[in-house]
């Protein structure tokens, strides 16, 4: 693995309760689960709103706003870019605290549970461009943070987001299957 240029974008695990399907024999039932996804965060607003009340006096009402992307990608000598048509936000100061942790990556762990890899990925959609310097591209680097699932044949399997429902059982979706000869560096988040 070699040194790649530092992600200068903070990994955040966002979590919603939910209700999914199961099946039990040929039974389905719906239980409670709470979904988990990592997520980089790419930009904070703080939003300032007046309200009328009814009365003589006109309330201001502030509230947090922070925006997600899946995944960040690099072409060489350029900045930082992301899909901004996946960004999601989470609005409320409450809800921001309560429903989100910050993560931090650390270079060697035991266990990688979550992790960020930096790999070479040719899938990565990019910025407008002609057609000269589309042809003059090289591929580009991407960095994705999710759920290690495991390693095998020369692949690691990474999940961006989880469902765990109330008896403990996970499942994942949203895998990437990466070939290892393309990462260029893995840190576990915690």
């Amino acid at each position: 693995m070699i040194e790649a240029a530092k992600n200068p974008f903070s990994a955040m695990e966002m979590w919603d309760d939910t209700m999914v399907t199961i099946n039990e024999g040929d039974e389905k039932k719906r239980v409670d689960a709470k979904r988990y996804r990592i997520r980089y965060l790419v930009g904070e607003s703080e939003d300032k709103r007046f309200v009328d009340g009814g009365s003589d006096n006109i309330e201001e009402l502030t509230e947090k706003t922070v925006f997600l992307a899946p995944s960040v990608h690099r072409l060489s000598g350029d900045p930082f870019h992301y899909d901004h048509g996946r960004v999601e936000s989470i609005s409320g100061k409450t809800r921001i605290s309560e429903r989100t942790k910050q993560l931090y990556r650390h270079d060697v762990c035991e266990d990688h549970k979550t992790i960020e890899v930096i790999f070479e990925s040719p899938g990565v959609e990019c910025c407008a461009m002609s057609k000269e310097q589309a042809d003059k591209m090289r591929v580009p680097l991407q960095y994705m943070a999710g759920y290690m699932l495991g390693k095998s044949e020369g692949m690691v399997k990474i999940a961006l987001s989880k469902t765990v429902i109330d008896d403990g059982t996970e499942y994942y979706d949203n895998i990437h299957i990466i070939p290892e000869s393309a990462i260029k560096q893995m840190s576990c988040l915690e």
